[in-house]
Formats: structure tokens, C-alpha cells, sequence
């Protein structure tokens, strides 16, 4: 995944994360609010209709009447006398708690009004309602499109916004890997060429002091060599067909190990080998980019005289040395991108690469001042 894209996705994951939360709370205390509303619209109605049925106990009470109606759609209705004895009731006997005007149970409200003047032996009118689903969900529904069309506008923004502050971003990396493609086409042609005038060279008419000049003309150019194709691959990589072959390895490994024999030479190294023969489905370019840059760290990091040893099985390919080691602290880092504190940081980042792609599992044990040993475990 490309960093801009990366960058993207987690911008708009802690924008719209933190929007969400505070749209969460947000939401929370308006539908709360909107909620009692409701009940203090219905806690209204039920004193209402409370002082209606007063109304009619003393109708009937004048007019010495003992049979009379107080049943009232939408709610239900209880009569109780001074002892809290049940008169009437159209909800039946329920358990009431006389010490509260208006309370809640199990979203059911009930109003208690205590009367001062009694009619027909009545003191106490009960109002039980049931909190109206209808409007709740009315509510409910309302802040689902709210919240919906926040949504959609804010993912907008967040997107405009991201886009806008990345567009920097996005241009100097764009800039960058113009930069890297272009140097290294341009790399090429004088890398190829003092390659190829080095093999022509006569050796033979050239003193031990011009010899020793001319290793480091080697040395420095397959340097650069080896540095070429990793940018090459790094910049060219998704544009170029690969095609996978079964391949020797231990072939491929000697091979390489012979191309940077200068290099050995000259900090006068000692390479031991533990071998087998071991076939590998991989394309030929990357098998050899992956050993060149494993070898190549060995080498670079060796002390003088030192000794590098190489095992290959069926089941690993280790590359050893005996040289200055990495950090603990610096062991997951060196596999990523430019994160490193010799070179350019990029030869790891191409070892990681190759290896996931191929479900090769990379293990590394170091020790500072003793050295370090890269593992290449081979899938099973």
C-alpha cells in the first residue's frame, strides 16, 4: 500500500473516529433530552385527565350517584380511598408507591394525585401510561437520518481535507521517485561502460600498486552496480515481468559470491560454506538481487580479516559474519525503507519484499561487536 494511501486511510479513521465518539455522546443527550420532553408532555396530559375525573367525582358526588364512568382511552385509571384501599381500577391491583407524585417502572409512568377535597370516599387518583413507542421511535428515526447525512457530508470533508493537505506530500514524493527513475536510466550507461573497460583491461602489464587501484576501481563500481539494480527494482519493480523458473541456488550462490570476490580480497575475508544442492521456483533477477544484498551487508560489515560463513539446505539459506553487529533496537527497523544508519536503506527493505512474496521467513540473530546472521527459512 502506497504511503499516501496509507496516510489517507488513517487520517480519515481518527477524524471520523473522533466525530463518531462525539456524535455518539452527542447523540446520547439529545435523544435523552428529546425522551423527556415526551414524558414531560405526557406527565402534562395525565394531570389533565387526573382533574377531568376530579371533575366527575364531584358531578356524581352531587348528584348522590354511586355508579359512574372514568374509563379514558389511552390510559389507565385506579381509584383509591383515604386508607389507600382500591375503589376502581381498569389495571388492577398493582403494588403503588403513595410517597411519590410521578415515577417510572419499567416504562410505565404512573401519576399519583392526592385529593384535597373527597368525592364519593375517593383520595387518591392513579394515571398509569405507557410511554409512547410511536414518538420514541419517531426520535430514533430522526437522529438515524441526521446522523447519516452528518456522516456523508463529514467523510466529504474529511476526504477534501486530507486531500488538500497531502497534495504537498504527494507531490514531493511523486517528485522523488521522478528523481530516483531518472538517475538511476542515467546510472546505466557509465556503470555498463567501466565494467566493461575493467574486463578489457591488461592486467598483466600493471604493477602491485596499480593492481591494488584497480580492485577499488571494481570494488567502487559493482558497488554502484549492485546499488543500481536495487533502485531499479525499488523504481521499476511493478513495471517489469518476472517470470519464475526452478533455479539451483547453491549455483546461484556461488556464482555471487565469485562476482564479489574483490570485495573479499581486499578486506582480506575468509569464506567457509556449508552446501546442498537445492532447487527454488523464483525468478532469476530477484533470487540474485536477494543473495547479492545479503552477501554484500556480510561483507561491508566484517572486520578486516574476518570470516563470513554460508550454509545452504533444504530448509535455510544462512549468510554469517563475524563482523560489527546491529543493535537490538535497530533489529526491526533495518528491514524497512531508508531505515537504517549505513547506506541508503534500501537492500533489507528489497530482502523483505522478495521474501514475503515467496512466503520465505526471515529470522536475524545479532550481537553488538559479534556479528550477525541472516536466516532465510524456506516454505514447507
Amino acid at each position: 500500500m502506497k504511503a499516501v494511501t496509507k496516510s489517507l486511510i488513517y487520517f480519515l479513521v481518527i477524524y471520523l473516529g473522533s466525530i463518531a465518539i462525539l456524535g455518539g455522546i452527542i447523540g446520547y443527550f439529545y435523544f435523552h433530552d428529546q425522551k423527556d420532553v415526551i414524558i414531560d408532555k405526557m406527565h402534562v396530559g395525565m394531570r389533565h385527565k387526573a382533574e377531568d375525573i376530579n371533575a366527575k367525582l364531584e358531578y356524581y358526588h352531587n348528584k348522590n350517584s354511586e355508579e359512574f364512568v372514568f374509563a379514558e382511552e389511552g390510559y389507565d385509571i385506579a381509584l383509591y380511598n383515604k386508607d389507600k384501599e382500591q375503589i376502581a381500577s381498569t389495571f388492577g391491583d398493582a403494588k403503588l408507591d403513595f410517597s411519590q407524585f410521578f415515577y417510572s417502572e419499567n416504562e410505565e409512568y404512573y401519576l399519583i394525585e392526592s385529593l384535597y377535597k373527597q368525592y364519593l370516599g375517593v383520595k387518591y387518583i392513579v394515571i398509569k401510561k405507557s410511554l409512547p413507542v410511536e414518538e420514541i421511535r419517531a426520535v430514533k428515526t430522526e437522529m438515524m437520518y441526521a446522523s447519516l447525512y452528518v456522516t456523508v457530508f463529514l467523510i466529504f470533508v474529511a476526504i477534501l481535507l486530507a486531500k488538500i493537505m497531502l497534495f504537498p506530500l504527494k507531490n514531493v514524493i511523486s517528485s522523488l521517485k521522478t528523481f530516483i527513475k531518472n538517475t538511476t536510466h542515467e546510472m546505466n550507461t557509465p556503470i555498463s561502460t567501466i565494467l566493461m573497460s575493467y574486463e578489457h583491461f591488461d592486467k598483466n602489464s600493471l604493477n602491485t600498486k596499480q593492481l591494488r587501484s584497480l580492485d577499488r576501481i571494481e570494488i567502487a563500481t559493482k558497488t554502484l552496480s549492485t546499488l543500481y539494480n536495487d533502485l531499479t527494482y525499488i523504481s521499476f519493480h511493478e513495471h517489469i515481468v518476472y517470470e519464475k523458473t526452478e533455479i539451483n541456488v547453491k549455483e546461484v550462490l556461488l556464482e555471487r559470491v565469485k562476482y564479489i570476490d574483490t570485495f573479499i580480497r581486499f578486506k582480506g575475508l575468509h569464506v567457509t560454506y556449508d552446501l546442498e544442492d537445492f532447487m527454488f521456483h523464483i525468478d532469476s533477477r530477484k533470487l540474485i538481487l536477494l543473495i547479492d544484498n545479503l552477501l554484500s551487508n556480510a561483507v561491508k560489515f566484517s572486520k578486516p580479516k574476518g570470516e563470513i560463513h554460508i550454509s545452504l539446505n533444504q530448509h535455510a539459506l544462512s549468510v554469517k559474519d563475524h563482523g560489527v553487529g546491529i543493535a537490538k533496537e535497530d533489529q526491526e527497523k533495518i528491514f524497512k525503507r531508508f531505515e537504517t544508519s549505513n547506506g541508503f536503506g534500501v537492500g533489507l527493505d528489497i530482502v523483505s519484499n522478495i521474501c514475503q512474496e515467496h512466503h520465505i521467513k526471515i529470522a536475524l540473530e545479532s550481537e553488538v561487536s559479534k556479528g550477525s546472521e541472516f536466516i532465510l527459512y524456506w516454505p514447507r
